[in-house]
């Protein structure tokens, strides 16, 4: 099924972006300010423009590269618990107001670089501590003024311009703090809110594949230029081409009967890839587009399924009936074992003949019966097929005494094994074998068993006779309850008891008309 990955855009993701960007803000102020007092120191100016003083400012050059290698090599330094005001946002407005310091005190212009810092500490502490970042910067502003001599004791001595601009700053790293805190909070919400609204979307997701995927029929979703919207794992099981924004020309025929009424649902039978399928379509009108949704289900799995039904239900009538009969069916024969008692008359004892020889057969289907209804009791272990058929075929020839030497296998390969119930396996391969010596020509290589590998993971087991075979006609009633072509005495579960013992078994079982044979397809043990 098409997947959709959406990017981390969470709070805490982003934020872990912001010291990267304060190093290259760092780099941008410390980089033009040297090149201007490279060239002012070396130029031909006049006299007196020396830009700023030597020792001071390259010595905060120097400290600041540092602090710069240190967030490139380090950069967690600056992320802390969130408990606590930023350390390297207080770091950054130090070094801003030192630099002011440096360079010549507010009057050179140069502190209003600390207003982006004042904006970065607050991001980093996610909108918090506005005020104390803030005041922080007011105390190194005033600080800084005290120093350059701006302001003294005597507040009549103190520098008009030069508290002024003091106080601009001071109301601007106020306003900065309190603008971007308001903004980080609100970013903050929003970024909870759209996590929140992914988490939702990704376990709707989940839960839509899980549905889709539980669904029987294959589902595929289509616009009105074939282009495919979404699929499940059944539909990838039909159409292995399917992919999600691929136009699909497969379903032209459906899309063009859906343009006809879109707006209304509709079945039909369709053939895709030599297979009959039954489709249901539904149109899903929206506002953004118009959609078709495909319920496809290949019509052998329909059938199969209403099969199972059937035959599930007529497992559970058999149950009872066979238990119902066994009682009347005993008195019978005990009855009929005393009325022979003393009877010499040759066509009375023929009758009795006939009466018990139509129990044993009414026992024998009642006890195929009871293997039907015990299909679904498994137990799976490794069953190495050359030690099995040793055993197996001691035990053929003991019950078919004019077998002996009319039967043989051949196997691909030293060993294999499968993973099946013995008891089911030795069952499968009874009637079978059964079938197979009924309507062979019982001399040399009547009955001959194939074991080979078939693919990588499953193994073929074919029992062929040199019968006549089965007509054309009768090939697809094979596998029917109770349906025979022994007159003689035949139930007509055999094929049925070994269909069903081979499904139980992960397993399959056919017709094989070119080898006159029906082949067991079970799966391999993986371990051998």
């Amino acid at each position: 099924m098409g997947r959709q990955f959406i990017r981390q855009t969470s709070w805490e993701a982003q934020s872990e972006k912001l010291p990267g960007l304060v190093n290259i803000a760092r780099i941008a102020i410390v980089l033009p300010l040297l090149v201007f007092q490279l060239l002012v120191t070396d130029s031909s100016l006049s006299p007196g423009h020396s830009g700023f003083p030597d020792v001071a400012f390259y010595s905060w050059v120097l400290l600041y590269t540092f602090l710069i290698f240190l967030t490139i090599f380090r950069p967690d330094w600056q992320l802390q618990n969130l408990d606590l005001p930023n350390a390297s946002a207080a770091v950054d407005i130090s070094m801003i107001m030192v630099l002011v310091y440096v360079v010549g005190g507010l009057e050179t212009g140069l502190g209003i670089l600390v207003l982006p810092f004042v904006a970065s500490s607050c991001m980093l502490s996610y909108g918090r501590y506005p005020l104390l970042y803030a005041g922080y910067t007011a105390m190194l502003i005033v600080f800084n003024l005290f120093l350059g001599g701006g302001i003294r004791l005597n507040p009549f001595d103190w520098h008009t311009d030069q508290v002024l601009r003091a106080g601009v700053l001071i109301a601007a790293a106020y306003l900065v703090a309190f603008l971007i805190s308001f903004i980080a909070e609100h970013l903050r919400a929003a970024t909870d809110s759209a996590v929140h609204n992914r988490q939702t979307v990704k376990r709707l997701s989940g839960l839509n594949r899980m549905v889709l995927n539980s669904v029987q029929e294959a589902v595929v979703v289509l616009d009105a230029a074939q282009q495919v919207w979404l699929f499940n794992q059944k539909a990838k099981a039909y159409f292995p081409e399917i992919s999600v924004g691929q136009r699909e020309p497969l379903f032209a025929d459906l899309v063009a009967q859906w343009r006809g009424r879109a707006d209304k649902s509709f079945e039909t039978d369709i053939r895709i890839f030599q297979h009959a399928m039954h489709v249901r379509a539904v149109p899903l009108i929206q506002p953004e587009a118009e959609l078709l949704i495909l319920y496809v289900r290949s019509l052998r799995e329909v059938a199969a399924e209403a099969m199972s039904t059937k035959l599930a239900s007529l497992g559970q009538l058999t149950s009872n009936l066979a238990h119902e009969i066994r009682n009347p069916m005993s008195a019978i024969r005990h009855a009929n074992g005393l009325l022979q008692e003393g009877d010499a008359d040759p066509v009375t004892r023929k009758l009795y003949g006939i009466i018990d020889s139509n129990i044993q057969r009414i026992d024998k289907m009642l006890e195929e019966v009871s293997l039907v209804n015990k299909r679904d009791r498994l137990k799976c272990e490794p069953v190495n097929l050359m030690k099995f058929w040793l055993e197996f075929k001691q035990e053929f020839t003991l019950n078919n005494p004019k077998s002996v030497g009319c039967v043989r296998m051949h196997m691909d390969g030293n060993s294999l094994t499968v993973l099946a119930d013995s008891m089911h396996l030795q069952q499968m391969m009874w009637n079978l074998c059964n079938n197979a010596w009924k309507h062979s020509r019982k001399d040399q290589g009547a009955v001959t068993v194939f074991m080979r590998p078939s693919g990588q993971s499953h193994v073929s087991i074919v029992v062929a006779d040199n019968g006549p075979g089965v007509p054309p006609d009768l090939r697809s009633r094979l596998f029917e309850p109770f349906f025979t072509t022994d007159k003689k005495g035949g139930t007509g579960l055999g094929l049925y008891v070994a269909l069903e013992l081979a499904h139980a078994n992960k397993g399959q079982l056919h017709y094989r008309p070119e080898m006159n044979g029906f082949e067991v397809i079970l799966p391999r043990d993986n371990n051998e």
